[in-house]
């Protein structure tokens, strides 16, 4: 069986950089992965590789990042033949929003709570 590249499309919650951090660490431990894009206005991960898309989904599950699998297909073909204008790209550039939006750096779904149930006050030997 040969292993095709694939283009795989997840939508997973992300609700502060923590999160940003811990999905995009879980996915990288992949072997295959030719290139990972996050986006997070829409909260979908964009994966480029040889990978399966169970075994992801299933390792950010045990990663507490609940994912869904929005496609899987083909990559997409860069165009040879078309070179986009570098004057058309400047305006772009300017007025394109801040990629590294600020985001909280944790979320409720990310803090742990320690809980102590020592007692100083007590004496333990009777």
């Amino acid at each position: 069986m040969s292993a095709q590249v694939r283009k795989i499309v997840l939508k997973v919650s992300i609700m502060c950089s923590k999160c940003e951090v811990c999905v995009m660490s879980t996915i990288a431990k992949f072997d295959g992965i030719t290139s990972m894009a996050l986006d997070k206005e829409k909260s979908t991960v964009t994966i480029v590789g040889i990978v399966d898309v169970v075994l992801i989904v299933k390792a950010l599950r045990k990663a507490k990042k609940p994912a869904e699998i929005v496609t899987v297909g083909e990559p997409d073909k860069p165009d040879s033949g078309k070179k986009p204008d570098a004057e058309k790209k400047k305006p772009d550039a300017e007025k394109k929003p801040d990629p590294y939006k600020d985001l909280p750096p944790h979320c409720k779904a990310c803090t742990y709570v320690v809980y102590d149930d020592y007692q100083s006050n007590q004496c333990i030997i009777s």
